[in-house]
């Protein structure tokens, strides 16, 4: 019996489709990743909600290699919790569900990784880091800045998420990266509001990764706590091809892991990876870039915090 529980331990996989294509030993790492399957709120393209499966597809097959690190992030290991249920047409319960997953996880001490699932699950996740970081700083890579008050007659769309997040959770700091696809209205807001400050693709282009990610660290270098939202058309859609509201004239993958890599430290309390839409994915690119983007993000945080520390 104990040899037949030996070899189903060692040749069977018990979650296939778990992030990286297995589950660790729990308590071997801090990092939480759960999916949100969410597109109630789509407005463009929609598929959103088989996000998270294309995102653990796709880390199950790439090298996890940082050459941005110079580190092999297979050692570090990462549980999958799975999804949340998600209640499809109800937003507010969906949202209300994230948070109470996140305010579980922070219980524990651990750093949720959110898949997407449209950007509006963000609001959901700073609502809970609420419940143990009261004062948070917000690192939002975005086309977009999501600050219109209504969209379609929605106050809680994709298109709203960080003006809600603004009204509801307060952060002390927002930075916005790679913006380029906005209203007049919501450029204002981001121009008078003194907590907030922003970088466009054409600042990116001109200033390069290095003084744009030295501009970020200045900006939140007085934060405790800060969490990192990455809604994947900030990418150009000749690297995101499956998003949900492609915009043109986007950063390239390795700007964006430039970026990242360059940013995160061990301040890092959770981030999320939003808006895939493998229904509009060529050749899975998007859930590749996605799945990586997790790495760097882990990879880095990893890093800075536990390596330092041996």
């Amino acid at each position: 019996m104990g040899e037949h529980k030996m070899v189903l331990n060692v040749y069977v996989n018990e979650c296939p489709l778990c992030f990286g294509g297995f589950r660790p030993e729990r308590k071997r790492t801090p990092y939480s990743i759960v999916g949100v399957p969410m597109d109630c709120t789509a407005s463009f393209r929609n598929g959103q909600r088989w996000g998270p499966k294309a995102i653990r597809e796709a880390s199950a097959y790439i090298e996890y290699y940082s050459i941005h690190l110079d580190f092999d992030a297979t050692t570090i290991p990462v549980y999958d919790e799975g999804d949340v249920n998600v209640v499809y047409g109800d937003v507010f319960e969906t949202l209300t569900r994230v948070r109470k997953v996140v305010e579980a996880l922070l219980e524990e001490n651990r750093i949720p990784i959110l898949l997407g699932g449209e950007h509006t699950l963000t609001l959901g996740s700073l609502l809970g880091m609420t419940s143990k970081y009261k004062k948070m700083c917000v690192v939002v890579f975005d086309a977009h800045f999501d600050l219109r008050d209504e969209y379609l007659g929605n106050r809680l769309s994709h298109a709203c998420v960080m003006k809600r997040i603004i009204e509801q959770v307060k952060p002390q700091k927002i930075f916005f990266i790679g913006v380029r696809a906005f209203s007049s209205e919501e450029r204002k807001l981001a121009e008078d509001f003194p907590s907030i400050e922003f970088e466009t693709v054409k600042d990116i282009l001109k200033l390069g990764e290095v003084n744009i990610a030295a501009k970020v660290r200045k900006f939140i270098e007085d934060c405790d706590n800060v969490y990192l939202s990455i809604d994947l058309d900030v990418l150009d859609p000749a690297y995101a091809p499956g998003v949900g509201n492609p915009e043109p004239e986007g950063l390239s993958s390795w700007s964006l892991f430039e970026l990242i890599t360059s940013i995160v430290d061990e301040r890092l309390r959770g981030f999320d990876v939003v808006e895939l839409s493998p229904p509009y994915d060529i050749s899975n690119i998007t859930s590749i870039v996605a799945a990586k983007s997790v790495i760097e993000a882990i990879a880095s945080h990893y890093l800075k915090t536990f390596k330092r520390k041996r």
